[in-house]
């Protein structure tokens, strides 16, 4: 009987354009099935873990269809929605499939390839001529026969050379090696290893007898035995006779067990044992019911519903201490009472910390929590969670099975959701939803709203400080506006100081880095046992070493920025690439020993505080400070129970943080948020000095916000000194106007990357003047930016403004037309072209 031909339209987890199509072996046409991980070979030798797109019967008419070498997987792991968002998020964001894939999919899920070779056993080596062999295949043949296999890169360090491939391409021509691949899968579940007397034992009398015997024989074995009753009773899980002795964990029995005795008596028949699968992931049993809303946040709750009713995203303006957490918390809970998954997406990992413990309070094990911070495998057990969810009219085995919660950072969005209904976008202002590199380089809140409208969900985007574009959308009617503008704690509040560094410089009234007033407003809250936090946004000791007598400053080998000194190392580090180095003793430059560090880093301010206040308990929060996994939890923890008086931290103690008991904050530079050169400068300076004075008088007392300046007539303190968002929001809309920038026109970055500065220039004038072609004056640069090489590439960027009402289909065609052009133009040169949409 004739069987149908199937191919896969596969994608791959490479940055290739298209998906590729391989050929379906018939033994794996009931298995194989859209949305399914399965083992593709690409290129000469390589394997890889890719995604069934699509099944079909039609043939690649440009290239011979490899076959598909194993399906992994018993159900899909990737749902319709997702790949259809997939495909979204590599048309809007200009990406490749395989990139939105390996963004998508954790590490854990997809498998490892390394090329092996070992002889071919069918191969006659004693009967073929000596000479069918060059001296060099010679010495591989012989180190595969002391070695028996080798992969690809040992043969080559075993044989001195910088690669093996060529060689082994001849061998295998002459049928001398066989190549396989050592596939490993990168997820390992979690086993528990159980234990339980033999159900022959379950009767007291034969219990009775086994324990002499043993007693007589084998002592070991008795003792294990009698510890294995002694944890049944404690935990009360004493078998009645007739009944199934009952299973107890093997890590129970004490770090002492014999292993020897175990494996005699499961031998012997007197105990069972099993490994079961368990979780990684840690879960709370719900500890509190939801706290009854104020009048006004429940005219709010009303409000958002009511708008949701008209299909239309909600913006909700609510200041900081207003309580939006607790309104956010109903509209879940009216989400799971419909049976439908809540997503809950925050811009900082610090942030899920402390919303772990709320959210978990209210909805115990029902709240995941996703973000880098993660093993792999924990990713995977969320991920099989979210997977797992059962939809309304089915039962599920049991709610540790699923989450129906999900509270995460970007990455989070990209998760397999079955039936979402709400999305609640925390900080929607924030840059760091924005991903950078590699690619996709998407923007979640934004690709939030298209994945909610795939599910028909609802979305909330809450923010003390929205952003320019959102509050401009929703004042065209886009999306409904709702404002809280009190806050929760109705005598609490803050007010603003704004001290003049340079008033205070001049007559010699500074305490170190403290202006007189800072110093005085932390002396007075620690008094009061108050709490403080300082914010500086730089961490390390110092921004760079200066020479005092030929002002040469040391520089990152690999990238065009100074190196930042990081006491605690005792090195000089690169923020951009990584690269390290001892501090100089000397200057590199003259020889000369007199050098000095410049600058203020967070590392800098913690020491200088510690002089200045040496009673006080002072912890710093910063990226150096909180690289383990529970760093965050640690710090926040201590801050929050009052084992830690003063705060120092870079941007992560500015969003969303609830301590009731800070009465002082402290902004150290103002004027290097304020001066960045970028058309968004304003608009972050006003919502960072805005949340992190959002920190103070969240409780019954008048909180405290001092911002240090050289500049305090400036207009955006000013905005921010009397809470005026209206106002700023219509001043920074006039300068978007004027210049033609968001949210009047659509921005595209195009950035020319290489090792060869000479390629750069040339490329990006040429990429400039064939953009030119097609978009005339919506063209700025080509410019290098503030940082012009990273990791020894140099970049020079081109960015692209078109109307909002252009259709984004044709740009991106033109674009990509005058990229494939340089490409055929100049197939030779080693370069390419990042492209980011909507830039932060």
């Amino acid at each position: 009987m004739q069987r149908d031909t199937f191919f896969a339209d596969v994608i791959v987890p490479l940055s290739v354009p298209r998906k590729y199509t391989y050929r379906v072996p018939l033994e794996l046409n009931e298995a194989v099935a859209k949305g399914k991980r399965v083992l593709v070979q690409f290129g000469k030798s390589k394997v890889y873990t890719g995604i069934v797109y699509a099944i079909h019967q039609q043939a690649p008419t440009d290239y011979t269809a490899k076959y598909l070498e194993a399906v992994l997987d018993d159900e899909a792991i990737v749902n319709d929605i997702q790949l259809r968002f997939w495909d979204w998020m590599a048309y809007y964001y200009c990406a490749h499939p395989g990139e939105v894939m390996n963004a998508a999919l954790p590490a854990g899920l997809k498998l490892s390839s390394t090329s092996h070779v070992q002889l071919n056993p069918e191969f006659n080596f004693e009967e073929s001529a000596h000479d069918v062999f060059t001296e060099r295949e010679h010495e591989v043949l012989d180190a595969l026969h002391a070695h028996s296999n080798l992969d690809f890169d040992a043969l080559a360090e075993i044989l001195k050379i910088k690669s093996a491939h060529p060689l082994i391409h001849k061998l295998l021509k002459k049928n001398a090696v066989l190549i396989y691949e050592d596939v490993k899968e990168k997820y390992k579940p979690k086993l528990q290893h159980l234990l339980r007397l033999h159900s022959r034992y379950s009767e007291e009398k034969n219990l009775k007898d086994l324990i002499q015997q043993l007693e007589k024989k084998a002592f070991k074995q008795a003792e294990l035995v009698l510890k294995y009753l002694q944890l049944q009773k404690q935990s009360g899980k004493v078998n009645k006779d007739g009944q199934e002795p009952p299973w107890i964990r093997v890590s129970e029995l004490g770090q002492g067990t014999e292993l020897s005795a175990m494996k005699a008596l499961i031998k012997k028949q007197v105990f069972e044992d099993k490994q079961v699968e368990v979780g990684r992931l840690l879960f709370e049993s719900a500890s509190q019911s939801r706290k009854a809303l104020s009048v006004k946040q429940q005219k709010v709750l009303d409000e958002i519903k009511a708008s949701f009713n008209e299909n239309k995203p909600v913006l909700f303006q609510g200041v900081t201490g207003s309580g939006k957490t607790e309104v956010y918390i109903h509209l879940i809970q009216e989400a799971l009472d419909r049976n439908e998954q809540v997503l809950y997406l925050l811009p900082e990992i610090a942030l899920t910390t402390q919303l772990i413990t709320r959210l978990r309070a209210v909805f115990g094990e029902l709240v995941g929590v996703y973000h880098s911070r993660f093993s792999e495998n924990e990713r995977v057990e969320i991920w099989n969670k979210v997977l797992q969810f059962t939809p309304a009219g089915s039962t599920p085995s049991s709610t540790r099975d699923q989450c129906r919660i999900i509270l995460g950072a970007r990455s989070a969005l990209l998760l397999p959701f079955q039936k979402l209904g709400l999305v609640v976008v925390d900080e929607e202002h924030d840059a760091s939803f924005k991903q950078q590199d590699p690619a996709p380089r998407y923007q979640a809140r934004d690709a939030a709203l298209y994945l909610a409208s795939l599910h028909k969900a609802k979305v909330l985007l809450g923010s003390a400080t929205p952003s320019v574009e959102s509050f401009f959308l929703a004042e065209q009617g886009k999306y409904k506006l709702v404002k809280l503008h009190t806050q929760f704690e109705e005598s609490g509040g803050t007010e603003v100081k704004i001290c003049d560094l340079k008033y205070f410089q001049q007559t010699q009234q500074m305490r170190a880095i403290l202006t007189r007033p800072l110093y005085e407003g932390i002396e007075n809250a620690l008094a009061k046992k108050h709490q403080v936090i300082l914010f500086q946004n730089r961490r390390g000791f110092a921004p760079y070493t200066e020479c005092r007598d030929c002002a040469h400053v040391p520089h990152c080998v690999q990238c065009d920025v100074s190196l930042i000194y990081h006491k605690q190392q005792d090195k000089l580090v690169c923020h951009y690439c990584g690269y390290t180095c001892p501090p100089p003793k000397v200057c590199a430059a003259c020889g000369s020993a007199n050098l000095q560090y410049k600058g203020l880093g967070t590392e800098k301010i913690e020491e200088d505080i510690e002089v200045l206040f040496p009673k006080a308990k002072i912890t710093r929060m910063d990226l150096d400070s909180t690289r383990s996994k529970y760093a965050y939890k640690q710090i926040i923890d201590d801050f929050e129970s009052g084992n830690v008086d003063i705060l120092i931290g870079t941007q992560m103690v500015t969003k969303g943080l609830d301590f009731k008991n800070v009465q002082v904050v402290g902004i150290l530079n103002a004027d290097s948020i304020l001066n960045f050169p970028d058309f968004r400068s304003f608009e972050r300076a006003f919502q960072l000095i805005t949340q992190v004075k959002g920190r103070a008088g969240r409780g019954t007392e008048i909180g405290a916000v001092y911002i240090q300046t050289s500049h305090p007539e400036h207009k955006v303190l000013e905005f921010v000194k009397e809470n005026k968002y209206a106002d700023f929001f219509k001043d920074a809309l006039k300068d978007r106007e004027l210049y033609f920038y968001p949210p009047f026109s659509r921005l595209f970055e195009l950035t020319v990357i290489s090792a060869d500065m000479n390629e750069v220039n040339h490329l990006a004038e040429e990429l400039f003047k064939l953009l030119s072609l097609e978009f005339k004056n919506h063209l700025l640069g080509p410019e290098f930016p503030l940082v012009a090489k990273i990791k020894n590439r140099y970049h020079k960027r081109i960015l692209l403004k078109v109307g909002r009402d252009e259709k984004g289909k044709t740009i991106r065609q033109a674009i990509y037309t005058c990229l494939d052009y340089l490409q055929f133009k100049h197939k030779a040169w080693k370069y390419r072209v990042a492209i980011d949409v909507d830039p932060n």
